[in-house]
């Protein structure tokens, strides 16, 4: 019998790297859910950046009643680095006890001068000027570009979700709750346990 993960999110890149980031290890359906992450447009920093995908995972599992709920957000994090920041991707894996799973693709820096936007708010298709090349954010990403095509924002995004995957694939014993990471974020998320009594 397949697992259903619910993706909060109504990006079929996201979708996409979800169903193949799943279908490595389960039999799944997945199935895309339109929810609120709680942070802008182009959030950043750790609290924004982990806090939004905690939040569209919680709301996914919670909306779509699945065994899973993925939430992936994008946004310039804290880090050694020239302005301070990389950009990254954040994966949240949440199951119906409300325990999350955290992953991260790979990242990488981003302009002093988009940073500085971004950090503004202002997304990061816009900040870089390459609007010219369609909707990024619904195709390959600035990364694509950046990278000639030889990384993908979908590649990012299924990475990030296989990294979250990982303590569940592994039967870690202890795995945290949304709230604890959502604290150790510095970001307020809650779950309510969606399991049948």
């Amino acid at each position: 019998m397949a697992v259903t993960v619910a993706v909060g999110t109504s990006n079929p890149i996201k979708y996409r790297a979800v169903l193949r980031a799943f279908s490595r290890y389960y039999d799944v359906r997945v199935v895309m859910v339109s929810v609120d992450s709680g942070v802008g447009p182009q959030p950043s920093g750790v609290a924004d950046v982990v806090g939004g995908a905690l939040a569209r995972a919680v709301r996914a599992v919670e909306k779509a009643d699945s065994y899973f709920g993925v939430g992936v957000e994008a946004g310039p994090i804290e880090f050694p680095a020239s302005g301070g920041y990389v950009e990254t991707q954040v994966a949240a894996i949440v199951d119906r006890d409300c325990r999350a799973t955290i992953g991260m693709s790979p990242s990488f820096e981003v302009d002093r001068r988009v940073l500085a936007l971004m950090l503004d708010g202002v997304e990061m298709e816009k900040a870089v000027g390459v609007e010219r090349h369609g909707g990024l954010g619904e195709s390959v990403g600035f990364v694509g570009v950046a990278t000639s095509g030889a990384v993908t924002r979908q590649d990012l995004t299924e990475h990030a979700v296989i990294m979250a995957l990982i303590p569940r694939l592994m039967g870690y014993g202890s795995i945290a709750t949304v709230e604890e990471i959502a604290a150790q974020a510095g970001a307020s998320v809650e779950c309510r346990s969606t399991r049948a009594i």
